[in-house]
Formats: structure tokens, C-alpha cells, sequence
């Protein structure tokens, strides 16, 4: 089915519907780990949501016990308390998806901007996961559990730029990303779901994790070349998903991510892959 067919439902009607039909009862749950589940109760202290879809994204690259996405849910549960009802949660899955962001264009990516790390669109695959559900949902917020930095450790899956980048381009689509502990250390986050979780325990892992820190742990990257990546392939490309998913396209990401990438950047620039 092509854009231009007059059976398609334009964007703007979509979003024309969900702006008369929203609710703002109900909000769709990023669940990963410690910050996710911090995130959702900082919400509903905020927001007053009285329902939560609790959503929880695969790449295909997950190692550890499977399982404990689940337990997380059971303890969000717990800490929200009865006035909040907590949906049956969704499985979200797109490896295809993944990999054109990801994967299939590293070579492209690093010697058009200089910094190329399997990292770096992640959360926005994450965040697009979601954006159908919001839709199926009157234009339901998503919740996740990002931070600007964490104790001043850098995680360039999540930075200050890309956080606010993965805003507007779920804007685009008129779906609001909630970030309700992106300000917040630690401490803070312990004080949402208890001290006794520390952070990165009982969540899945990935096999690609730490693939850009030094031995020491810590991290070196073209500063000037990710904020590039950023505006001319990172927020792009996720509006141009979010178009194709709106109009009915026939979802080629790769030949979405290779579109993007064509009409930006000349190719040539120092190579500096993290």
C-alpha cells in the first residue's frame, strides 16, 4: 500500500483524532531495570496516572535471565499501590528495525560523522517501539527512565542531546516521551524504589555492553561529530520511521536509513569509531 492511497489515514488525521480522544489516565511503561521502574512511580507522583501499560523492548543482543523485566513489573506494582492499575505487559520486538539503525550502516555512519557506536540509536529503536502503541492507545505518553548523566558517568545511549532529540521526534509524531528522572542522581532514584536495588542489578544485560569505554572506564568520543550524528541522522531518521509507520508505507528501514543518510552528510570525514 503506497503513501498516496486515499484509503491511507494521513498523519494529521491521526493526530487530529488523538488530540480529541486523548486520555491522560493511562501512560505506557519503558520497563528495563531500576530507572525504568523509578521513572513510572516519579510519574505517577507527577502526573496523577491512574493506569500503566508496562511495555518491555528486545533487541536480539540480550543476555541474563530473561525473566527479570517481569520482576521489575511486580515490584513497580508494588510500589504504586492499588490506586494504580497496572495492565497486562506488552513484548516489543523489531530486530530488523534494530539493525538498520544499528548495525547495517556502521561503516556509513563513522566515516560520515566520525563516531559510530551499536549504542547509539538504541533508545531511539526503544522509544519507536513504542510510538504504534501510543497510537493504539489515543496518544497514551510513554514513560522512560533516561538520565542526562549518571553520577557523572557518560552513557552515550543517553545523553542531554540525545534525550531531547528522542523528544521531538516522538513529538513528530505526537507522542509525548516522559522523562520524569532525567535530573536525578542516585540517591534520588534509590528514594523511588528503595535502596536495596542497586543500579544495573536485576535487569537483562546486553552483549554489546561497555563496546565504548576505555579500560578504565571511561569514555572518549568526537564531540563534534555526535552532535552531527545527532541532528543529521539520529532525529531524521526516527521522524522518517514515524512518517512511514503513520502513512501505511512498506516498512524498508533500511532503505529509510539509507534515504536519510543520502540526503545529508558528505561521506569523507575523519574516521574516528567508538
Amino acid at each position: 500500500m503506497r503513501a498516496d492511497d486515499p484509503r491511507v489515514t494521513s498523519l494529521s488525521d491521526i493526530l487530529s483524532r488523538m488530540k480529541q480522544h486523548a486520555s491522560t489516565s493511562l501512560a505506557i511503561a519503558e520497563i528495563a531495570g531500576r530507572d525504568s521502574v523509578a521513572a513510572v512511580v516519579a510519574a505517577v507522583h507527577a502526573r496523577h496516572f491512574t493506569r500503566i501499560l508496562p511495555t518491555v523492548g528486545f533487541t536480539g543482543t540480550e543476555t541474563g535471565d530473561h525473566a527479570a523485566p517481569l520482576r521489575a513489573i511486580e515490584r513497580m506494582k508494588a510500589l504504586l499501590g492499588t490506586k494504580v492499575e497496572v495492565l497486562e505487559p506488552l513484548e516489543l520486538r523489531n530486530e530488523t528495525l534494530w539493525s538498520a539503525l544499528n548495525r547495517e550502516f556502521a561503516d556509513d555512519i563513522a566515516s560520515r560523522f566520525g563516531v559510530w557506536s551499536p549504542c547509539l540509536a538504541c533508545h531511539l529503536y526503544f522509544h519507536l517501539l513504542r510510538v504504534p502503541v501510543s497510537w493504539e492507545h489515543n496518544g497514551a505518553p510513554v514513560i522512560a527512565g533516561e538520565r542526562d548523566t549518571h553520577d557523572g558517568r557518560i552513557k552515550l545511549s543517553q545523553t542531554t542531546e540525545s534525550i531531547n532529540a528522542a523528544i521531538r521526534v516522538l513529538a513528530s509524531g505526537d507522542v509525548d516521551l516522559l522523562q520524569p528522572i532525567r535530573n536525578a542522581s542516585g540517591s534520588e532514584v534509590a528514594s523511588l524504589v528503595g535502596a536495596d536495588w542497586d543500579e544495573g542489578e536485576a535487569q537483562l544485560g546486553c552483549e554489546l555492553s561497555g563496546n565504548y569505554t576505555e579500560p578504565d572506564g571511561t569514555v572518549r568520543y568526537n564531540e563534534d561529530g555526535y552532535a552531527r550524528y545527532l541532528g543529521e541522522f539520529f532525529e531524521p531518521v526516527g521522524r522518517s520511521i514515524i512518517a512511514a509507520l503513520s502513512a501505511g508505507d512498506e516498512r524498508d528501514y533500511a532503505k529509510i536509513v539509507k534515504l536519510t543518510l543520502d540526503s545529508k552528510s558528505p561521506k569523507g570525514l575523519p574516521r574516528f569509531v567508538i
